[in-house]
Parts: C-alpha cells; structure tokens; sequence
C-alpha cells in the first residue's frame, strides 16, 4: 500500500513562516546584592546583605515589511513586584536611505546613558547621579538635595525622526535627531481620562504640591495635558564611535572620539502652568579598551509648594491654607567623568576583566523648603513632604559620589559587575530639627547580569 508524503505548504503559510523566523527575541535581568552602610544613616531602609532581582526587560522585534520593523519591550521592574509594564511599542520606517522615522512609544534620545537603560549595556552596577534611578540605592536624596533631571530608561509616546548623514568630517554630524512626545507628566499623577462614569471630575493640586515625575513612574499610555514636549540630539563621531548610537559600553577594543548635544523642554502639569527643560553634552574617547567618558546636565522647572502660615513653627507647623501653592523654580545641574580600562584582556575563564573609576557631582539651586514629618491636612497624614516659607532664601546644595568597580564578561550573554560607592552628603541638606541626612552613604554591591 502506498504510502502518501505531506503535501507542500501553501505560499501564504510559507511567508507567515519566514516573517515568524525573522522575529527576534531579547531581553535582560540582573540578580544583586548589595550591602548598605552605616547602619542607621537617617533616612535609607536598612536591609543589610540584600538580594534582589532588578532591570528585567523581554521583548520581540521584526519586520511587518521590508522596510517597517516593529518593536515592542516589557520592563518588569523590581517595586512593582515582577507586574510587567511597557517600555516601548513602536513602528520604525527605514524605505529612505539614511533617514529613520519612529513612532510609538521609543526611547527618548536624551544623553549618554537614557538609552543605555539595560543592565548588560553598561559596566557598573549603579548610575552616574545624573540619570539615578528611584528603584535603586542610585538615588540617594534629603531634603533640598539635589535630585536628577530625568532618570534613565525614560520612554514615551509620539515621533522620532533621525538623519545619518554619510559624510566623515569632525564637522558634519553622525545623527541628528528631532522628536515631539507627550512629555514628562506630574509626580502625583492627574490624568485627564477617557469618559467613564466613575470618574466624573479631576482632583485639583494635592496639599503636597506638585513636581515633576522625573522617575517617570506614573509610566502613562495617555498624555496629561495639551502641551507635547519638543527635543533634539546632534552626535558627532569620528571612528568606530561613528557606529549607530547607542553604543554599549561592554563593546571592547573601539577607537574614536564621540560628542552629543541633547535639549527637550514642554509643559508637564494638568493645566499647563508649570514648564520643564534639560539641556545635556556627552562625550567619550575610546582607545583599544581603554575609554574615557562623561557628561554635563543643565535642567530647570517649575514646581508647586504649600505655602506655611506666619505662625507656623518647627514643633507645629501650619500650612496658609491646604488649597494654597507658591510657584517656585529650581535649577539641577552636574556631571560625571567616567574611566575605563582593561584590567585583564584574556583572563584564565571568561573573556574580559574591565576595571572602572566614576566621579560624580550633582547640585541644587533653589528655595529653601521646610520638611514636615507626619503632618496631617485634616484627612491625610505624610509621612514626609516640604512647604515653602515666605520670603526664604535660595540655597545651593551638593551631592558627590564615588565610584569604583570591575566588569567580568564571563560569556556572549553573562557578565559579574563588582562595585564600591560612596555618597558625600554632608553638604546635601539644610539641617533642621528634623533632619538627619547629613551622614555619609557607602554600598558594596554585585550583580549578575544575563543580556540576550
């Protein structure tokens, strides 16, 4: 009896096959540990030799045609208990030779280090201060402290248009990028939502005020206001740095010279009151491995403060009223510089040992603010929030951080990072009878990092 052979697949099964074949997963995570001192430092929760998993990210990118790949990326980060969110979703056009357009929810281009948000993209196991971030012992702050402008990993929605322009010459850029998204959003967040019965007005400011969410935590799939955000980068890049940005830091044995200038600025509250805008320069000098590197941030905004009354004092703070707000500004700055070098080309397992020295500062200008601790409105009790007092002075306060640590590529697709930090913050905060933030941060840490 004969036998029958399968039959061929049809034409159409046979393309949805290789369009499957041509999707590629990725992904990354890092499992940590990390030991916090001193013991009783003022405000960090003390958990001593603490292992956590942080950075975890899964994602799928491939083409819908030729010329048009998708993406789309899932962070599941370590506060929100392993709950996924979405980093980026977004559609690229590549039919014009040269030119890129994104739109969706991207990566903003801003800085060094926003789009180098994965943990196998980058050598150490802590950020430069610049872009710290709030799910990690990077950010270390008090009072009046200075804060970063945006934190890194910053996605959001709108377009994304970029020239590569094929010309060498120190003159001519590698990328100019232009982009329009809906902006940084409020820290409290306030979105104006789609119609639903329940929800039949919107909340005006809370009693703590109202700040930017430069963690970009509320993570909004909808804007929150009218106003978008408009932004721009320009690189120049001579040798292998003229490669499409961005560039890990993990690539080993590159030589060029990179410089990039990024600015964004918009409204980011509900009623289009209170402005931001960041301006930033990077560069970097890569020589066979060894790599020199840093960057300097500019970033002013607005922010709305409760105001104290005349007869507020330390032991019994009175706010003027709970519905009243002072429109202040401040101004963050600072920088980084940042060496890297070859400890071990060839070591005895694995395939690089790479040693790292960072050197940060990160500053403050701006009111002095009040921190009330347990203050109760009348219906909520904070835990901790700050208050502007009637004519006080303009401050400036300092943030240094040291940094020294080695990278341990074991393998394609695992590294070891190895690090000792130390945060100066004795010129961090205003001391007060309630603040207790003057003492010195230190963390030993070390991560295990898979990248795919």
């Amino acid at each position: 009896m004969a036998v029958s052979t399968p039959s061929a697949l049809s034409p159409g099964v046979a393309r949805a096959i290789e369009k499957l074949a041509k999707v590629k997963l990725f992904g990354a995570a890092s499992l940590n540990w990390r030991n916090v001192g001193p013991r009783e430092p003022g405000f960090e929760t003390q958990i001593q030799n603490q292992v956590y998993l942080a950075d975890m990210y899964l994602g799928a990118e491939g083409p819908v045609t030729e010329d048009v790949p998708v993406r789309i990326e899932w962070n599941l980060p370590t506060a929100g208990r392993g709950s996924p969110r979405l980093s980026q979703a977004y559609v690229e056009y590549d039919g014009v030779r040269r030119i890129k357009f994104q739109f969706g929810k991207f990566m903003v281009p801003f800085g060094r280090y926003n789009e180098l948000y994965r943990p196998d993209q980058y050598l150490a196991v802590t950020r430069p201060l610049l872009y710290a971030s709030p799910d990690s012992l990077d950010l270390v702050v008090r009072p009046n402290s200075p804060r970063p402008p945006v934190s890194y990993g910053y996605a959001d929605i709108g377009l994304r248009w970029s020239w590569y322009p094929v010309r060498v010459h120190p003159l001519v850029p590698s990328e100019v990028t232009l982009f329009v998204v809906n902006g940084l959003s409020e820290q409290k967040n306030r979105l104006r939502t789609f119609p639903n019965p329940s929800n039949l007005g919107i909340p005006g400011p809370g009693t703590a005020g109202v700040s930017p969410d430069f963690g970009h935590e509320n993570n909004n799939l909808a804007d929150n206001n009218n106003a978008k955000s408009l932004g721009g980068r320009v690189v120049f890049a001579l040798g292998d740095l003229r490669l499409p940005w961005p560039v890990p830091e993990r690539a080993s044995d590159l030589s060029g010279t990179h410089l990039g200038l990024s600015g964004m600025g918009g409204n980011y509250d509900l009623e289009g009151y209170l402005n931001y805008e960041m301006w930033s320069a990077d560069w970097a000098f890569d020589y066979r491995g060894i790599n020199l590197s840093g960057e300097v941030m500019y970033s002013k905004n607005h922010f709305l403060t409760p105001m104290l009354s005349p007869s507020s004092t330390a032991s019994s703070p009175v706010l003027l009223s709970t519905g009243s707000h002072s429109r202040q500004v401040e101004h963050l700055y600072g920088y980084f510089i940042q060496a890297s070098f070859p400890l071990m080309r060839r070591p005895p397992y694995g395939r690089r040992l790479t040693g790292l020295l960072v050197y940060n500062e990160l500053y403050r200008r701006g009111p002095l603010l009040d921190f009330l601790l347990n203050f109760n409105d009348g219906t909520t009790t904070f835990d901790s929030m700050t208050a502007y007092r009637a004519a006080a002075p303009f401050v400036t306060r300092r943030i240094r951080k040291y940094t020294a640590g080695a990278h341990w590529q074991l393998a394609e697709h695992f590294a070891a990072k190895f690090e000792y930090s130390y945060w100066v913050m004795g010129k961090s905060t205003v001391r007060s009878a309630t603040s207790l933030g003057l003492n010195d941060i230190y963390q030993g840490a070390f991560s295990l990092v898979m990248g795919f």
